[in-house]
């Protein structure tokens, strides 16, 4: 039996600028392992230039994964107005891995899309959105709202094993070079 050990990854989440551009380089995305691009500020565009300002983002070839794809925090703040299955396409057509970001505020891609995503290959991510070790308890929830969409384990990025987890994250990047 071979022991698969463990593997850090070096990532960072990069705030997805209004225009669709990144705030990294893409020098310094090219160094690490994945990179999660995610809305911070500005939720107040119309729909189509949120959605645009999206998808600009998840076609560069570094981002590998689009996090909390509405913004929403429940009960404080809701989701910006955002095609969610203009997302979903464009996450499929460019290999782009989408969160559920399992946090109780967020709970973010809602259910109800994930089927949607998964019938046209989009992989899930469940993240805690940990800001402390007692944060990482959350995933919990993520599961649960995997399940209420029809996730498997097969769908989940980081409940499949090693080899399998640094093929999906090289994935984007190779199908860039094939271009």
């Amino acid at each position: 039996m071979r022991e698969e050990g463990f593997r850090i990854f070096a990532g960072s989440e990069v705030d997805i600028l209004k225009d669709g551009s990144l705030d990294f380089s893409d020098e310094v995305m090219a160094q690490l392992d994945y990179v999660v691009a995610s809305v911070h500020n500005v939720f107040n565009l119309p729909e189509a230039e949120m959605t645009k300002r999206i998808i600009r983002a998840i076609e560069n070839p570094h981002v590998t994964m689009l996090g909390h794809v509405t913004g929403r925090l429940l009960l404080q703040r809701p989701a910006y107005n955002v095609n969610i299955a203009a997302v979903i396409d464009a996450a499929a057509e460019t290999g782009t891995i989408i969160e559920l970001n399992a946090s109780a505020w967020r709970l973010d891609m809602d259910w109800r899309w994930w089927r949607l995503a998964k019938e046209k290959g989009v992989k899930c991510s469940i993240n805690p959105d940990a800001h402390s070790t007692h944060g990482l308890q959350a995933v919990i929830y993520g599961i649960k709202a995997a399940r209420k969409g029809w996730l498997t384990r097969q769908d989940v990025v980081n409940s499949l094993p090693l080899g399998e987890i640094e093929e999906v994250l090289r994935a984007k990047r190779g199908r860039k070079a094939e271009d």
